[in-house]
C-alpha cells in the first residue's frame, strides 16, 4: 500500500516538472532593455587599422552621410567603432549594431540581420566578406535596407517611449477629424483645427515641435507629386498658421534647400510619398526643417498629408525631427 502511495507521488511530481518544464520552455526569455544614443550605430571592427581605412571611409560616406534638409549639418547616424576584442556584454546591449568581419575562406559578401538577440529592442546586422575590396565593392548593394532597417528600430524605440501617454486629447481630436489613429505623446496640444486641417504643437523653452495635417477629397495621380504637395501644404499654412507679425506665414521654400521628394512602402498605405526639405515664414527670418507623408485613405477616399517640423535655432534638429517621424509612422486606418 505505500508502495502504490509512494509511484502515486512519485508519478504527480514527474508530472509536474514535465508540465513546468514545457511551459517555461514556450516563455520567451526576457530581454534587458538596449542601451545607446538616438540614431547611434556601434560598429564592430577586427581592428583599428580598419576604422581608419578604406572600410572606415565607406561605413562614413553612406551611414554617416549628412541627413537631407537639416539647416545645420548632421549625419544620418552616428558611428561609434570599438573593435571585437573589447566587444563586451555591455556593448551587446546596444541598440543598433554593425559587425563586419573578413574571412577569406568566404565564397562571397553575405549579410545577416537579427533583432532582438542580447537586448531589446535591437536591430543587428553582421556583413562578412572574403577581402576589403570586395566588401567596398558590395557594401553599397545593402546600404538602403540596413539604413530601412536601421531607421524603423529607432522608430519603434522611439513610439515605445511614447506609447504609455498616448491616450490623450489630441488623439481623439485626430480620431474626430480624420478617422486615423496616431501615437502623440504627452505635451502636445491641438493649436487649430479647420475643415480637412489640424495644427498640433509642442511649445517648450527650447524648441518647437509641430504636426500638420491637410486632407482634402482624392481625385487623380496627379495629387501626388511633389508641385501638388507643396502647393496645397502652402495653401493652408498661409491660410492658417501666420508669423509673429503682420503679413507673415509658414511655408515650404525651396529658395536655399530643394525638396527631396521619394516613395517608401513601409508606410501604413500602400503607396506613400516622403518629402524632406525647410519651411520658413514668409517676410521673416524664422525656419527649420521638416518632413511630410502624403497618402490615401481608401475608405474616405481622402488623400493626407502629415507634415512634421521643428524650430530649434541654431541647435541640432536631428533627433527631434526623428521623433515626428516616429509620430507620423504610427498612422493607421481605424475601419481597415
Amino acid at each position: 500500500m505505500k508502495a502504490v502511495k509512494l509511484i502515486g507521488i512519485v508519478s504527480i511530481t514527474f508530472m509536474w516538472m514535465f508540465i513546468t518544464s514545457c511551459d517555461n520552455t514556450n516563455k520567451k526569455p526576457t530581454k534587458v532593455r538596449s542601451i545607446g544614443n538616438t540614431s547611434e550605430v556601434l560598429v564592430v571592427l577586427q581592428n583599428e587599422d580598419l576604422k581608419d581605412g578604406v572600410v572606415g571611409d565607406e561605413l562614413r560616406n553612406y551611414l554617416g552621410i549628412e541627413q537631407y534638409g537639416l539647416s545645420q549639418p548632421e549625419p544620418l547616424f552616428d558611428l561609434a567603432f570599438i573593435t571585437v576584442n573589447n566587444f563586451s556584454e555591455m556593448f551587446q546591449k546596444h541598440r543598433n549594431i554593425l559587425i563586419v568581419t573578413f574571412d577569406k575562406k568566404a565564397l562571397s559578401t553575405k549579410v545577416e540581420s537579427f533583432t532582438d538577440r542580447w537586448s531589446s529592442p535591437q536591430q543587428i546586422f553582421r556583413i562578412t566578406s572574403p577581402s576589403v575590396s570586395e566588401f567596398v565593392t558590395k557594401f553599397p548593394e545593402y546600404v538602403d535596407e540596413i539604413i530601412s532597417k536601421y531607421s524603423n528600430a529607432e522608430r519603434q524605440r522611439i513610439l515605445s517611449v511614447f506609447r504609455p501617454g498616448s491616450k490623450n486629447k489630441v488623439l481623439q481630436e485626430v480620431r474626430k477629424s480624420f478617422n486615423l489613429d496616431i501615437t502623440v505623446p504627452k505635451g502636445f496640444y491641438v493649436a487649430k483645427t479647420e475643415p480637412g486641417f489640424m495644427w498640433i504643437r509642442k511649445e517648450v523653452p527650447d524648441y518647437s515641435q509641430g504636426l500638420i495635417i491637410i486632407s482634402e477629397p482624392y481625385e487623380s495621380q496627379e495629387q501626388f507629386s511633389e508641385q501638388s504637395i507643396v502647393a496645397r501644404t502652402n495653401r493652408d499654412l498661409k491660410q492658417y498658421i501666420p508669423g509673429e507679425s503682420e503679413g507673415t506665414y509658414m511655408a515650404i521654400t525651396g529658395e536655399f534647400i530643394a525638396p527631396q521628394v521619394k516613395q517608401i512602402d513601409n508606410f501604413a498605405s500602400e503607396y506613400t510619398i516622403e518629402m524632406r526639405g525647410v519651411w520658413n515664414v514668409e517676410h521673416d527670418f524664422m525656419g527649420g526643417p521638416f518632413v511630410s507623408y502624403t497618402f490615401v485613405d481608401p475608405e474616405n477616399n481622402q488623400i493626407i498629408t502629415m507634415m512634421g517640423y521643428v524650430y530649434h535655432p541654431n541647435k541640432k534638429k536631428r533627433n527631434l525631427l526623428r521623433q515626428l517621424e516616429a509620430i507620423i509612422y504610427s498612422v493607421k486606418f481605424r475601419n481597415l
